[in-house]
Protein backbone atom coordinates (compact mmCIF):
# COMPACT_ATOMS: atom_id res chain seq x y z
CA UNK A 1 0.00 0.00 0.00
CA UNK A 2 1.29 3.57 -1.08
CA UNK A 3 2.25 5.52 2.09
CA UNK A 4 -0.66 8.44 2.29
CA UNK A 5 2.71 10.73 2.71
CA UNK A 6 4.33 9.88 -0.56
CA UNK A 7 5.52 13.18 -2.16
CA UNK A 8 3.49 13.80 -5.27
CA UNK A 9 6.75 13.59 -7.52
CA UNK A 10 7.71 10.05 -6.50
CA UNK A 11 3.84 8.88 -6.74
CA UNK A 12 3.91 10.06 -10.17
CA UNK A 13 6.99 8.33 -11.36
CA UNK A 14 5.40 4.83 -9.95
CA UNK A 15 2.49 5.29 -12.00
CA UNK A 16 2.29 3.31 -15.41
CA UNK A 17 2.82 6.27 -17.45
CA UNK A 18 4.76 3.74 -20.24
CA UNK A 19 1.77 1.45 -20.62
CA UNK A 20 -0.54 4.51 -21.95
CA UNK A 21 2.22 4.06 -25.08
CA UNK A 22 1.84 2.11 -28.02
CA UNK A 23 3.04 -1.31 -27.74
CA UNK A 24 5.80 -0.34 -30.68
CA UNK A 25 7.04 2.88 -29.35
CA UNK A 26 7.22 1.59 -25.93
CA UNK A 27 9.57 -1.20 -27.08
CA UNK A 28 11.15 1.53 -28.31
CA UNK A 29 11.31 4.62 -26.04
CA UNK A 30 10.72 2.71 -22.60
CA UNK A 31 13.65 3.66 -21.24
CA UNK A 32 13.47 7.37 -22.64
CA UNK A 33 9.78 7.56 -21.33
CA UNK A 34 10.99 6.57 -17.76
CA UNK A 35 14.03 8.69 -17.81
CA UNK A 36 11.88 11.96 -19.36
CA UNK A 37 9.43 11.17 -16.58
CA UNK A 38 12.15 11.14 -13.93
CA UNK A 39 13.78 14.16 -14.75
CA UNK A 40 10.95 15.88 -14.81
CA UNK A 41 9.72 15.60 -11.77
CA UNK A 42 12.86 14.61 -9.24
CA UNK A 43 13.04 18.45 -8.18
CA UNK A 44 9.60 19.75 -8.96
CA UNK A 45 7.03 20.91 -6.77
CA UNK A 46 3.47 19.08 -7.29
CA UNK A 47 1.78 21.48 -9.58
CA UNK A 48 4.39 21.13 -12.19
CA UNK A 49 5.26 17.46 -11.74
CA UNK A 50 1.72 17.19 -12.47
CA UNK A 51 2.11 19.25 -14.98
CA UNK A 52 4.59 17.47 -16.54
CA UNK A 53 3.00 13.86 -16.10
CA UNK A 54 -0.05 14.95 -17.55
CA UNK A 55 1.82 16.12 -20.78
CA UNK A 56 3.48 13.01 -21.26
CA UNK A 57 0.13 11.37 -20.71
CA UNK A 58 -1.39 13.19 -22.99
CA UNK A 59 1.48 12.49 -25.61
CA UNK A 60 1.01 9.01 -25.32
CA UNK A 61 -2.79 8.90 -25.74
CA UNK A 62 -2.48 11.01 -29.12
CA UNK A 63 -0.34 8.38 -30.17
CA UNK A 64 -2.37 5.48 -29.46
CA UNK A 65 -4.76 7.28 -30.74
CA UNK A 66 -3.08 8.73 -33.93
CA UNK A 67 -4.03 12.35 -33.08
CA UNK A 68 0.02 13.53 -33.21
CA UNK A 69 1.91 16.09 -35.01
CA UNK A 70 2.56 13.41 -37.49
CA UNK A 71 -0.36 11.71 -37.83
CA UNK A 72 -2.81 13.45 -40.27
CA UNK A 73 -5.22 13.77 -38.62
CA UNK A 74 -3.50 15.55 -35.72
CA UNK A 75 -2.10 18.11 -38.50
CA UNK A 76 -5.47 18.53 -39.89
CA UNK A 77 -7.13 19.66 -35.97
CA UNK A 78 -4.21 21.01 -35.81
CA UNK A 79 -4.27 23.33 -38.73
CA UNK A 80 -7.71 23.79 -37.43
CA UNK A 81 -7.57 24.90 -33.90
CA UNK A 82 -6.96 28.41 -34.25
CA UNK A 83 -9.79 28.85 -36.70
CA UNK A 84 -12.01 27.50 -34.67
CA UNK A 85 -11.51 28.96 -31.56
CA UNK A 86 -11.21 32.65 -33.57
CA UNK A 87 -14.52 31.39 -35.23
CA UNK A 88 -15.81 30.78 -31.50
CA UNK A 89 -14.93 34.00 -29.61
CA UNK A 90 -16.42 35.91 -32.61
CA UNK A 91 -19.55 33.87 -31.91
CA UNK A 92 -19.18 34.53 -28.31
CA UNK A 93 -18.56 38.58 -28.98
CA UNK A 94 -21.84 38.31 -31.06
CA UNK A 95 -24.16 36.52 -28.02
CA UNK A 96 -22.77 39.00 -25.63
CA UNK A 97 -23.43 42.02 -27.89
CA UNK A 98 -26.99 40.88 -29.21
CA UNK A 99 -27.58 39.25 -25.56
CA UNK A 100 -27.13 42.89 -23.56
CA UNK A 101 -29.24 45.18 -26.45
CA UNK A 102 -31.65 46.22 -26.37
CA UNK A 103 -33.21 44.80 -23.42
CA UNK A 104 -29.93 44.71 -21.52
CA UNK A 105 -28.39 41.98 -19.46
CA UNK A 106 -30.46 39.31 -17.54
CA UNK A 107 -30.32 36.27 -16.25
CA UNK A 108 -30.50 34.18 -19.52
CA UNK A 109 -27.27 36.56 -20.48
CA UNK A 110 -25.52 36.37 -17.62
CA UNK A 111 -25.73 32.57 -17.86
CA UNK A 112 -24.87 32.66 -21.83
CA UNK A 113 -21.94 35.15 -20.74
CA UNK A 114 -20.52 32.46 -18.35
CA UNK A 115 -20.61 30.38 -21.74
CA UNK A 116 -19.28 32.73 -24.18
CA UNK A 117 -16.77 34.65 -21.92
CA UNK A 118 -14.18 31.74 -22.00
CA UNK A 119 -14.09 31.89 -25.61
CA UNK A 120 -13.06 35.48 -25.76
CA UNK A 121 -10.39 35.06 -22.63
CA UNK A 122 -9.05 32.23 -25.09
CA UNK A 123 -8.81 34.05 -28.07
CA UNK A 124 -6.92 36.87 -25.57
CA UNK A 125 -4.57 34.11 -24.49
CA UNK A 126 -3.79 32.61 -28.10
CA UNK A 127 -2.66 36.57 -28.83
CA UNK A 128 -0.36 36.68 -26.26
CA UNK A 129 1.42 33.15 -27.48
CA UNK A 130 0.01 30.90 -24.57
CA UNK A 131 -1.85 28.28 -25.97
CA UNK A 132 -2.22 25.93 -22.43
CA UNK A 133 -4.31 28.53 -20.59
CA UNK A 134 -6.33 29.11 -23.99
CA UNK A 135 -6.83 24.92 -23.87
CA UNK A 136 -7.86 25.52 -20.18
CA UNK A 137 -10.38 28.12 -20.73
CA UNK A 138 -12.22 26.02 -23.56
CA UNK A 139 -11.97 22.95 -21.08
CA UNK A 140 -13.99 25.40 -18.62
CA UNK A 141 -16.28 26.37 -21.59
CA UNK A 142 -16.97 22.73 -22.64
CA UNK A 143 -17.77 21.61 -18.88
CA UNK A 144 -19.60 24.64 -18.26
CA UNK A 145 -22.24 22.98 -21.21
CA UNK A 146 -24.12 20.81 -19.33
CA UNK A 147 -25.14 23.43 -16.55
CA UNK A 148 -26.48 25.45 -19.24
CA UNK A 149 -28.93 22.92 -20.26
CA UNK A 150 -29.53 22.10 -17.01
CA UNK A 151 -30.47 25.60 -16.11
CA UNK A 152 -32.85 25.46 -19.28
CA UNK A 153 -30.62 28.22 -21.62
CA UNK A 154 -28.80 26.43 -23.46
CA UNK A 155 -26.88 28.20 -26.45
CA UNK A 156 -26.03 26.16 -29.38
CA UNK A 157 -26.32 22.87 -27.43
CA UNK A 158 -23.56 20.57 -28.83
CA UNK A 159 -21.52 22.98 -31.00
CA UNK A 160 -19.36 24.75 -28.14
CA UNK A 161 -18.82 21.46 -26.69
CA UNK A 162 -17.91 19.88 -29.83
CA UNK A 163 -15.55 22.59 -31.07
CA UNK A 164 -14.06 22.89 -27.89
CA UNK A 165 -13.30 19.11 -27.97
CA UNK A 166 -11.50 19.61 -31.66
CA UNK A 167 -9.68 22.02 -30.21
CA UNK A 168 -8.78 20.31 -27.41
CA UNK A 169 -7.49 17.34 -28.68
CA UNK A 170 -5.62 19.30 -31.43
CA UNK A 171 -1.26 18.82 -30.82
CA UNK A 172 -0.13 21.52 -29.23
CA UNK A 173 3.15 21.39 -30.56
CA UNK A 174 2.09 21.47 -34.23
CA UNK A 175 -0.64 24.57 -33.64
CA UNK A 176 0.62 27.55 -35.60
CA UNK A 177 1.63 30.20 -32.35
CA UNK A 178 3.54 32.06 -34.58
CA UNK A 179 3.37 35.99 -35.26
CA UNK A 180 1.87 35.42 -38.43
CA UNK A 181 -0.72 32.62 -36.79
CA UNK A 182 -1.51 34.74 -34.09
CA UNK A 183 -2.55 37.93 -36.56
CA UNK A 184 -3.96 35.32 -38.54
CA UNK A 185 -6.59 34.10 -36.09
CA UNK A 186 -7.05 37.65 -34.49
CA UNK A 187 -8.16 39.36 -38.31
CA UNK A 188 -10.72 36.10 -38.59
CA UNK A 189 -12.23 36.66 -35.37
CA UNK A 190 -12.04 40.32 -36.08
CA UNK A 191 -13.62 39.96 -39.60
CA UNK A 192 -16.28 37.55 -38.60
CA UNK A 193 -17.18 39.72 -35.64
CA UNK A 194 -17.62 42.73 -36.81
CA UNK A 195 -19.54 43.40 -39.70
CA UNK A 196 -22.29 41.14 -37.86
CA UNK A 197 -22.14 43.21 -35.26
CA UNK A 198 -23.88 46.04 -37.09
CA UNK A 199 -26.67 43.93 -37.44
CA UNK A 200 -27.27 44.84 -34.30
CA UNK A 201 -28.38 48.67 -35.87
CA UNK A 202 -31.38 46.71 -37.02
CA UNK A 203 -32.55 45.65 -33.53
CA UNK A 204 -31.49 48.43 -30.91
CA UNK A 205 -35.11 49.34 -30.67
CA UNK A 206 -36.64 46.21 -30.98
CA UNK A 207 -37.65 43.51 -27.71
CA UNK A 208 -36.69 40.01 -27.93
CA UNK A 209 -40.28 38.75 -27.84
CA UNK A 210 -40.92 41.16 -30.72
CA UNK A 211 -38.08 39.05 -33.24
CA UNK A 212 -40.63 37.09 -35.07
CA UNK A 213 -42.63 39.10 -35.81
CA UNK A 214 -40.54 42.02 -37.18
CA UNK A 215 -40.43 42.81 -41.37
CA UNK A 216 -37.89 43.99 -42.80
CA UNK A 217 -37.15 45.80 -46.59
CA UNK A 218 -36.39 42.94 -48.84
CA UNK A 219 -32.55 44.71 -48.96
CA UNK A 220 -31.97 44.43 -45.09
CA UNK A 221 -33.75 40.83 -45.38
CA UNK A 222 -31.46 39.50 -47.94
CA UNK A 223 -28.18 40.49 -45.62
CA UNK A 224 -30.17 38.79 -42.51
CA UNK A 225 -30.60 35.81 -44.72
CA UNK A 226 -26.74 35.32 -46.22
CA UNK A 227 -25.36 36.95 -43.04
CA UNK A 228 -24.99 32.91 -41.61
CA UNK A 229 -22.71 32.81 -44.87
CA UNK A 230 -20.23 35.64 -43.82
CA UNK A 231 -18.43 33.57 -41.45
CA UNK A 232 -17.74 30.62 -43.61
CA UNK A 233 -16.74 33.03 -46.46
CA UNK A 234 -14.20 34.48 -44.25
CA UNK A 235 -12.86 31.56 -43.14
CA UNK A 236 -12.76 29.93 -47.02
CA UNK A 237 -10.63 32.87 -47.41
CA UNK A 238 -8.45 32.04 -44.48
CA UNK A 239 -7.88 28.73 -46.03
CA UNK A 240 -7.66 29.78 -49.56
CA UNK A 241 -4.61 32.36 -48.96
CA UNK A 242 -3.14 29.34 -46.67
CA UNK A 243 -3.51 26.63 -49.44
CA UNK A 244 -1.99 29.07 -51.67
CA UNK A 245 1.58 29.50 -50.41
CA UNK A 246 3.69 26.88 -51.31
CA UNK A 247 5.34 26.26 -48.24
CA UNK A 248 2.11 25.42 -46.13
CA UNK A 249 1.25 22.07 -45.02
CA UNK A 250 -2.08 21.31 -47.01
CA UNK A 251 -3.20 19.40 -44.16
CA UNK A 252 -3.31 22.49 -41.96
CA UNK A 253 -4.99 24.41 -44.70
CA UNK A 254 -7.22 21.27 -44.83
CA UNK A 255 -7.82 22.45 -40.80
CA UNK A 256 -8.73 25.80 -41.69
CA UNK A 257 -11.49 24.02 -44.49
CA UNK A 258 -12.98 21.99 -41.50
CA UNK A 259 -13.27 24.89 -39.15
CA UNK A 260 -15.97 26.12 -41.95
CA UNK A 261 -18.71 23.36 -41.12
CA UNK A 262 -19.87 24.29 -37.62
CA UNK A 263 -20.67 27.94 -39.62
CA UNK A 264 -23.48 26.24 -41.15
CA UNK A 265 -25.43 24.90 -38.51
CA UNK A 266 -26.05 28.55 -37.13
CA UNK A 267 -28.87 30.89 -37.93
CA UNK A 268 -29.13 34.75 -39.12
CA UNK A 269 -28.84 36.91 -35.77
CA UNK A 270 -30.12 37.74 -33.31
CA UNK A 271 -31.89 34.18 -33.17
CA UNK A 272 -28.52 32.75 -33.80
CA UNK A 273 -28.16 31.20 -30.50
CA UNK A 274 -29.74 28.26 -31.56
CA UNK A 275 -28.94 25.73 -34.46
CA UNK A 276 -30.75 25.96 -37.32
CA UNK A 277 -33.95 23.28 -37.70
CA UNK A 278 -35.81 24.32 -40.46
CA UNK A 279 -34.57 22.36 -43.34
CA UNK A 280 -34.37 25.44 -45.81
CA UNK A 281 -32.02 27.02 -43.63
CA UNK A 282 -29.73 24.33 -43.23
CA UNK A 283 -29.98 23.61 -47.11
CA UNK A 284 -29.22 27.53 -47.83
CA UNK A 285 -26.40 27.18 -45.15
CA UNK A 286 -24.83 24.39 -46.02
CA UNK A 287 -24.89 24.95 -50.20
CA UNK A 288 -23.85 28.20 -49.15
CA UNK A 289 -20.72 27.35 -47.13
CA UNK A 290 -19.77 24.42 -48.96
CA UNK A 291 -19.57 26.44 -52.58
CA UNK A 292 -17.73 28.79 -51.00
CA UNK A 293 -15.19 26.43 -49.67
CA UNK A 294 -15.09 24.29 -52.58
CA UNK A 295 -14.28 27.74 -54.62
CA UNK A 296 -11.40 28.77 -52.32
CA UNK A 297 -9.90 25.33 -52.15
CA UNK A 298 -10.20 25.10 -56.05
CA UNK A 299 -8.65 28.57 -56.59
CA UNK A 300 -6.06 27.72 -53.99
CA UNK A 301 -4.79 24.22 -55.52
CA UNK A 302 -4.19 26.10 -59.35
CA UNK A 303 -2.20 28.84 -57.49
CA UNK A 304 -0.23 26.33 -55.42
CA UNK A 305 -0.04 23.94 -58.43
CA UNK A 306 0.26 26.67 -61.16
CA UNK A 307 0.18 25.54 -65.06
CA UNK A 308 3.68 24.17 -65.99
CA UNK A 309 5.02 26.20 -68.81
CA UNK A 310 6.13 24.12 -71.97
CA UNK A 311 9.83 23.63 -71.92
CA UNK A 312 12.03 25.65 -74.33
CA UNK A 313 13.57 24.23 -76.92
CA UNK A 314 17.22 22.48 -76.01
CA UNK A 315 20.40 25.12 -76.98
CA UNK A 316 21.95 23.79 -80.21
CA UNK A 317 24.70 21.35 -79.75
CA UNK A 318 28.59 23.10 -79.37
CA UNK A 319 30.99 22.11 -81.61
CA UNK A 320 33.38 19.76 -79.99
CA UNK A 321 36.82 20.88 -79.55
CA UNK A 322 39.31 20.98 -76.91
CA UNK A 323 39.26 23.60 -74.25
CA UNK A 324 41.61 26.24 -73.58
Amino acid sequence: MTDEHTPLPALLRRLPLAGLYPAEYRAAHGEEINAVLADAVQHAGPRTALREWAALAAHAVRLRTRLSSSDPAGRILAGAAPSLLAGGAALSLLHLLFGALPAGPDAHWAMGAAQSAPWVLALLCVALGRWAPARALLLLAALFQPVTDFTGNPELPGLWALTAVLVLIAPPDAVDLSRRGRSWAIGSAAAVALPLSGLTLLWLDTRPEDYPHLVFPPLQQALLDLSPAWPALVLSLAHLLRLARPNTDPLHAGGIALAVLPWTLTIAPPLHSSTATDPLDLLRNTGLALAVLATATTIGLVRRHPRRTRPSAPDAPRASGPTA
